[in-house]
């Protein structure tokens, strides 16, 4: 790895781990491409030492990556000491600047090899178990005045921006469930339900999971059994605050719940 994706890797680790943010690197010191930006997050991942659980997508989407500007979704890795079942309360210092955001995500009941050949639906979906999830999203990098724009590519570069994911009970019959109109209602503090994607904001997230593995897999990298995949937002990601409780009922199958600290 070039030296200064090297450094680049440390100072997202270091960030990641105190839950503050650095700057944007220079243009001519940043990741250039999606292969580069990976070899950042993996070697983020490995600085961080803590079990890979699953992946996360951002921009999961074809209509949110046009109007992000992104060409194509953004993958970043779950982690263990990050991964927490509801109803959950989570540190308002270590996670000061995300927004949350209601999910689906699914678990793999068995490993899955990487492989060169595609994987199909009718391969995959009888390997999974429905979760409905929350997830804190929130970069390292800082908004001071006057630096450049991010890219995609440091959001890759920065573990896909992921910082904290909830999981709820596990639905094994979900088959029947028509998720991409599945009704979530999700509050933030009691206040007035938060907009709800729809359309072409929100595609059958099992297709995601999908696009997901195949994707992996090109980076010849598999699933093991408990892996969880998330697929991006079915909710307005909104900002969450210290002293603030989310929660999110999905249909009537559960309501999950989050709280953050005033510490």
């Amino acid at each position: 790895m070039h030296p200064q994706f090297e450094s680049l890797a440390h100072s997202l680790a270091q960030a990641w781990k105190e839950g503050r943010t650095i700057p944007l690197p220079p243009t001519d010191a940043a990741p250039q491409s999606r292969e580069d930006a990976f070899k950042v997050q993996d070697r983020m991942a490995e600085i961080i030492d803590d079990r890979c659980v699953g992946w996360k997508v951002g921009a999961a989407v074809k209509a949110v990556q046009v109007m992000e500007g992104h060409d194509g979704p953004i993958v970043g890795r779950l982690l263990a000491s990050r991964l927490f079942t509801t109803p959950s309360q989570v540190q308002g210092a270590l996670f000061s600047g995300c927004t949350v955001e209601s999910e689906f995500a699914f678990r793999f009941t068995t490993d899955l090899a990487a492989r060169a050949r595609p994987y199909t639906r009718e391969e995959i979906d009888p390997l999974l178990v429905f979760h409905p999830g929350l997830e804190l999203a929130g970069p390292r990098w800082s908004n001071a005045p006057g630096q450049r724009k991010g890219t995609t590519f440091d959001a890759i570069a920065d573990n896909g921006v992921a910082a904290a994911y909830i999981v709820g009970d596990g639905v094994q019959d979900w088959k029947h469930l028509n998720l991409a109109a599945f009704p979530v209602v999700a509050r933030m503090d009691g206040g007035d339900p938060i907009q709800t994607y729809s359309g072409e904001f929100r595609p059958d997230p099992a297709d995601i999971v999908l696009e997901t593995v195949n994707g992996l897999s090109k980076r010849g990298i598999g699933m093991r059994s408990g892996d969880l995949i998330t697929t991006g937002s079915a909710t307005l990601p909104t900002p969450m605050f210290a002293g603030q409780t989310y929660v999110s009922r999905f249909g009537e199958l559960m309501t999950l719940s989050l709280s953050m600290s005033r510490k």
